[in-house]
């Protein structure tokens, strides 16, 4: 990972180096389905006593702040979102958690986390894809790619694949601007098998 995007984080944040504990990109650059004009996403956590969780943006750049208490929470929690962090691979690790964070995988947990995250982004594009079809579609696409990483995290472990949901997207782009009811025919009840199939991996010990 280049130094000089470090550096910039560092600049937008107005920190030093030396409180960031961990940091991590993020998003579509990740995933595999960034386009010529995507913003570069991150989540960075500091090592500050009592930091919040909060956001930061610059142009281009999108970042999500951590302390590492709230960090720890959301992977106790199992928010599949730290754990594509948790999971990252190298090339993704700006810099990486020393000592690490703890994971304890709770297959319960994780179902009902990811199958909330799910369920919400879902509806959220559902209520808005009238007058924002494309970010609604991204939104959607979140909801299906939740559970694809969470069934990696509930097999193996870990997450394995973070291109498995992209085919989704490719699907998405194809549908009308107009018409929701499209994508709730076509990839809604896909959604409700991987949830359906978290639900019986979550009761398995």
């Amino acid at each position: 990972m280049s130094d000089d995007v470090l550096s910039r984080l560092i600049a937008v944040l107005r920190i030093s180096r030396a409180e960031i504990r961990a940091a991590y990109r993020v998003g579509s650059r990740v995933y595999g389905t960034a386009g010529p004009g995507s913003d570069e996403d991150f989540l960075v956590v500091l090592g500050k006593s009592g930091q919040r969780q909060d956001l930061a943006f610059a142009e281009g750049l999108n970042v999500v702040i951590h302390g590492v208490a709230t960090f720890q929470d959301a992977l106790d929690d199992q928010s599949v979102f730290a754990l594509e962090c948790h999971f990252a691979q190298p090339a993704h690790v700006l810099v990486a958690a020393r000592p690490p964070f703890r994971y304890t995988l709770d297959r319960k947990k994780l179902a009902a986390s990811a199958i909330g995250k799910s369920t919400a982004d879902w509806q959220k594009a559902k209520k808005r894809f009238a007058d924002e079809p494309a970010p609604s579609r991204k939104k959607a696409f979140h909801a299906l790619r939740v559970p694809v990483f969470a069934l990696q995290v509930a097999k193996t472990g870990k997450i394995t694949d973070y291109a498995a949901a992209n085919h989704f997207l490719a699907e998405l782009r194809e549908g009308p601007d107009d018409d929701f009811a499209w994508y709730e025919k076509k990839l809604g009840p896909t959604r409700e098998a991987l949830c359906a199939e978290l639900t019986k991996l979550g009761g398995k010990r």
